[in-house]
């Protein structure tokens, strides 16, 4: 693989790609044409399984396109716009996980996961969090939520914002086009605040927040809950979806 494409295969490695799967789909781009398997790896020189596995994967993840029928089919890249709908799958089956953690009762001893539930938990969660602030600390959030996140905090957002503001937390948002009018007055009411807006982003009533080593979500349903998932791991792929999102977003 070219430098280049080594490059690109790092990034594409966020959507579940593998380095054959990137090269194959990365050439494609590139060609701008139809190409049989055979004929894609020859020019890769990758063995042919491996190219013909890529191609079957890229297919189910709507990827490319076959062109014409068995035995012999071509195969053409589709748009890399088609990336979009793979992020927009895969925050709702965040979501999907989030509604299932809501039939837990009890998390017990597990001290890799904490649960609160209802608004007084939430509230005292949230104090707890921005008066233990260490100065200038940084936060990634994945929006969607935030009508349902004024809704819940009320006038406490101000209240738990200037907190944070002081201590200089630094914010980064990737929010959908329902959020833009928001965003304003939380780059007001929060200070170090920069966002970006994702039009392929659904509106919700759930916000990731990826922060400290931990990724939070919120979860603005009957009751609302917070779960937060305290793993360095966890945290790290977090970031990494979010930077994703974060250069496809405008």
């Amino acid at each position: 693989m070219t430098k280049q494409n080594v490059a690109y295969a790092d990034k594409l490695s966020q959507f579940g790609l593998t380095d054959t799967d990137s090269a194959v789909y990365v050439m494609l781009l590139e060609r701008g044409a139809a190409f049989a398997g055979s004929k894609i790896a020859a020019s890769l020189s990758l063995h042919r399984q491996y190219v013909y596995n890529s191609l079957q994967k890229l297919l189910k993840l709507g990827l490319i396109e076959q062109v014409g029928k068995e035995p012999r089919p071509k195969y053409k890249a589709l748009p890399p716009q088609q990336l979009t709908h793979l992020a927009r799958q895969r925050l709702q089956d965040t979501q999907s996980v989030v509604r299932e953690l809501d039939t837990l009762s009890a998390v017990g001893a597990d001290q890799d996961f904490e649960i609160y539930r209802g608004a007084q938990q939430i509230f005292d969660f949230e104090e707890a969090v921005v008066h233990g602030l260490a100065e200038n600390e940084m936060q990634y959030i994945i929006g969607g939520g935030a009508e349902a996140f004024i809704n819940f905090y009320g006038d406490r957002y101000e209240e738990i914002s200037g907190v944070a503001k002081g201590k200089g937390l630094q914010t980064m948002y990737v929010g959908c086009p329902a959020e833009a009018g928001w965003l304003k007055r939380a780059a007001s009411a929060v200070g170090k605040f920069e966002s970006r807006i994702l039009p392929t982003l659904p509106k919700t009533t759930v916000q990731t927040v990826i922060r400290f080593n931990t990724v939070t979500f919120y979860s603005f349903g009957t009751p609302p809950l917070v779960y937060i998932i305290k793993s360095k791991t966890v945290y790290e792929d977090y970031k990494k979806f979010f930077e994703m999102l974060w250069n496809m977003a405008a």
